[in-house]
């Protein structure tokens, strides 16, 4: 994996869109050992569709998961692609990481790129109160239809309190109260 090679295609087909990189490189294996990479890309939201649209087309990606992160005033949505797979050590993760200001939490869906894209679309619509634009279904897959609160917002916890514990058992242990 070329990673300068696909970092330079993501700034030319992105642009200003494309705000920055990072690379991670971890040495894997027991009997030979090779170098793997986890790629960050951080872009504008109103790119972000344009970026899912160039990995599907340069790098034939397998979508992971859409994971999100509350960082307070802003939510960030971290779209976890794996490109190469198949290769020995040719395999690396890409991320695209977008960051919505909590004031407005839209962003547009990638099921016409990427149909299996949707139950973690739904999953971010659910707990995190996203606007995925165009989504073909933004019913509740986890919760009850009925539920309206959203439980992985920092920012709502007392809303949710209420409605949703939190604890999972080792939270309760070792200082973690």
């Amino acid at each position: 994996m070329n990673v300068a090679n696909l970092f330079a295609s993501f700034r030319s087909a992105l642009g200003d869109g494309y705000l920055e990189d990072r690379t991670i490189e971890r040495t894997v294996g027991t009997v030979e050992t090779g170098t793997v990479y986890d790629l960050w890309i951080v872009v504008e939201r109103d790119r972000l569709h344009d970026a899912v649209a160039h990995l599907c087309e340069a790098y034939d990606p397998h979508l992971s998961v859409i994971s999100g992160d509350d960082l307070g005033e802003t939510l960030a949505l971290n779209y976890h692609f794996t490109v190469g797979w198949g290769a020995r050590y040719g395999e690396a993760t890409v991320t695209l990481r977008t960051v919505l200001p909590k004031s407005d939490l839209t962003v547009p869906t990638i099921t016409d790129l990427l149909p299996g894209a949707q139950t973690s679309e739904r999953e971010k619509i659910e707990f995190l109160g996203v606007d995925v634009v165009g989504i073909p279904d933004d019913r509740n897959i986890f919760l009850p239809e009925d539920m309206t609160i959203h439980p992985w917002r920092k920012d709502l916890e007392e809303e949710t309190a209420k409605e949703v514990k939190r604890m999972v058992k080792w939270e309760g242990r070792h200082g973690h109260e």
